[in-house]
């Protein structure tokens, strides 16, 4: 009458959080090649304030406050709905994936198409 332990994740979805943290620190690179190393600006006001008062840390921070907040929102959420919380884990990857291609787009411009003035 022995029972198996099957151990339970700690967390809903593990794989998605991987990637979103992922999209997450790619987008904190790739802006800070625009900013500090091509001379561009941040679009996201928020972001642009915090950069202005803390640097590249103040972005940092705000990156994983957000990563902190978005798998809260997962994990409460899919805890009574498991499907709805899948989803937005996926937007999340979704949407944080979408400035890092935007951003790669734009360092290959700048890098390869225009001239840079120093």
């Amino acid at each position: 009458m022995s029972q198996s332990f099957v151990p339970r994740s700690p967390v809903l979805y593990p794989e998605h959080y991987l990637w979103y943290i992922l999209a997450s620190c790619l987008d904190i690179l790739v802006t800070y090649i625009i900013v500090y190393r091509l001379g561009g600006s941040e679009v996201n006001k928020v972001a642009d304030n915090l950069l202005s008062l803390f640097g590249h840390w103040g972005l940092i921070g705000l990156k994983f406050a957000t990563v902190i907040l978005v798998v809260a929102v997962c994990e409460l959420v899919g805890r009574v709905r498991p499907g709805l919380g899948r989803r937005i884990a996926l937007a999340a990857i979704i949407i944080s994936a979408m400035p890092v291609g935007i951003g790669l787009l734009q360092v290959f411009a700048w890098t390869h198409f225009f001239d840079r003035v120093p």
